[in-house]
């Protein structure tokens, strides 16, 4: 199995592109995620309700890992009532929620108030793309755990094209991680208020960009650029810590964060 562990972001994120198709098959060979594919092929026609489908675990959890959302996996009776949400509704619970996911959720699996199931159930195309989905975000998943910043890029490939406005970012924790770090922000900057880091942003971008291949390629290899600094700090303060507990002496090596910081983003784009 080919593993971005210890890879820069940049470095990573060129090794899934090249191989992505390998990446894949590794996913669906994995035993639990071959049960749960096999399982929601077999099984996904044949659920006409949101209560058979959440009882049916293997292709619940399927679901809930192709949206993102394994850690709720076992908040069956909140994602019962996100499927079933009016999303022409604001006052629904889906439109109270502010993640993208549950959105996707409740927009592709496609219930009725009633809970209902569409027709999308028995539609090879439909399952397809799910499978695809689950594929893309399993690899997401497995990334993140081997190599965090590689699936924070992979997260923002996948999800770059539904942000259509600052606000919509920063409502994302994903996306608001990655431009933080893209941007060069302090982590102090987390604290400011929503239109004050809404404020930062713009001011480095302006929202219509994101949607330019080229410019979402130029933001990758500056948020890799970042990251790789944060990394080196944080692999030089260990060092420090673990010399410093010793008896022997060491050299110090500092970064200037604030200089790196002190660049815009448009300085690079």
């Amino acid at each position: 199995m080919i593993s971005t562990s210890g890879l820069s972001p940049l470095a990573g994120i060129s090794l899934v592109r090249e191989n992505r198709e390998v990446f894949e098959a590794d996913i669906q060979r994995d035993p639990t995620s071959k049960r749960e594919i096999e399982a929601f092929r077999e099984r996904i026609s044949g659920i006409q309700t949101v209560d058979e489908l959440a009882e049916d675990y293997q292709v619940f959890s399927f679901v809930m890992k192709a949206f993102g959302l394994e850690e709720e996996t076992y908040a069956k009776a909140k994602m019962k009532q996100i499927m079933t949400s009016d999303p022409d509704d604001k006052g629904s619970l889906v439109k109270r929620l502010s993640d993208a996911k549950y959105d996707s959720l409740n927009e592709e699996m496609g219930f009725s108030a009633d809970g209902i199931a569409g027709d999308n159930f028995s539609d090879p195309d439909w399952i397809d793309s799910m499978v695809e989905r689950y594929t893309d975000q399993r690899l997401i998943d497995t990334q993140s755990e081997e190599n965090e910043h590689v699936g924070l890029a992979l997260t923002f490939e996948q999800k770059i094209s539904g942000m259509t406005s600052w606000y919509k970012v920063l409502a994302d924790e994903e996306m608001n991680d990655f431009f933080m770090t893209a941007f060069g922000l302090p982590d102090t900057a987390a604290n400011a208020s929503i239109d004050a880091r809404k404020a930062m942003f713009e001011k480095r971008m302006p929202i219509e960009d994101l949607q330019k291949p080229e410019v979402q390629e130029k933001l990758i290899r500056q948020f890799s650029a970042f990251a790789d600094v944060i990394k080196s700090q944080e692999t030089q303060n260990a060092a420090v810590t673990l010399l410093s507990s010793g008896s022997g002496s060491f050299n110090q090596v500092t970064i200037d964060i604030d200089m790196i910081q002190g660049f815009s983003a448009s300085r690079y784009l």
